[in-house]
């Protein structure tokens, strides 16, 4: 994945840098002394992932992100874990049914948790596409995407579903979507990492247990996607 920062969206590139392994693009993007704003586009470039932020120089007064750690599921493990980056995409979700959200199964690291629908990018597609094709796949369901919400990144040692130790690194990109005709959720794509999926009230989300990155993105956006009666 390659990240972009522009002054404005009508201005050339003033930074520009391949995400490396365990790298938080926020962290990076402070490293090369800019602020980023907003997350613009993520598109497919030449077989890459780009991500294009509206970024401002970095002052004084700007404090530096705050420090990520990695998180060690095995640290008492011998063997060396195998090094491993996924691009994923994922979308917010409303419709007049509420916020889509779907259950993790047992063949994830934290089954039962609620997340936000989305997925692995294969090679050849945009996150775009991706994000559309894991919904349905998820849900069932038909998405409009609006706009990227954010890019997030997470960084950890653990067991994948094939019993590997990786040293993984997950970059999502977190669109903001809705869907105009609602339906019963039905997930297509059985025995994966989604054991189910529903519509969840807008007032009871966050009586949910989301995975962690989950519930961040929900407390900083949902607001600023739905009308403010429905989260009472």
């Amino acid at each position: 994945m390659r990240v972009v920062g522009v002054p404005s969206p009508i201005h050339s590139p003033v930074v520009q840098f391949t995400v490396g392994h365990g790298a938080h693009p926020v962290e990076t993007l402070h490293h090369h002394g800019w602020v980023p704003l907003q997350p613009l586009s993520a598109r497919l470039a030449e077989d890459d992932i780009v991500v294009t932020f509206l970024v401002r120089a970095a002052g004084r007064s700007d404090p530096r992100p705050r420090r990520r750690h990695i998180v060690h599921e095995e640290p008492t493990a011998q063997e060396p874990p195998v090094a491993h980056q996924r691009v994923g995409a994922y979308a917010l979700v409303t419709s007049p049914r509420g916020l889509l959200g779907t259950v993790n199964s047992s063949l994830t690291g934290a089954p039962g948790t609620w997340t936000l629908p989305g997925g692995g990018v294969d090679p050849g597609e945009s996150p775009a596409e991706a994000v559309v094709r894991e919904v349905y796949e998820e849900s069932g369901q038909y998405i409009r995407l609006e706009r990227v919400l954010a890019l997030q990144s997470d960084h950890w040692i653990g067991r994948s579903v094939t019993g590997v130790l990786e040293d993984f690194h997950a970059l999502r990109v977190v669109y903001a979507a809705t869907c105009s005709a609602p339906s019963d959720p039905v997930v297509h794509d059985l025995g994966g990492s989604t054991e189910r999926a529903g519509w969840v009230p807008m007032d009871a989300w966050r009586k949910l247990h989301w995975t962690i990155s989950s519930r961040a993105l929900l407390t900083r956006h949902i607001r600023d996607l739905v009308p403010p009666q429905s989260l009472k």
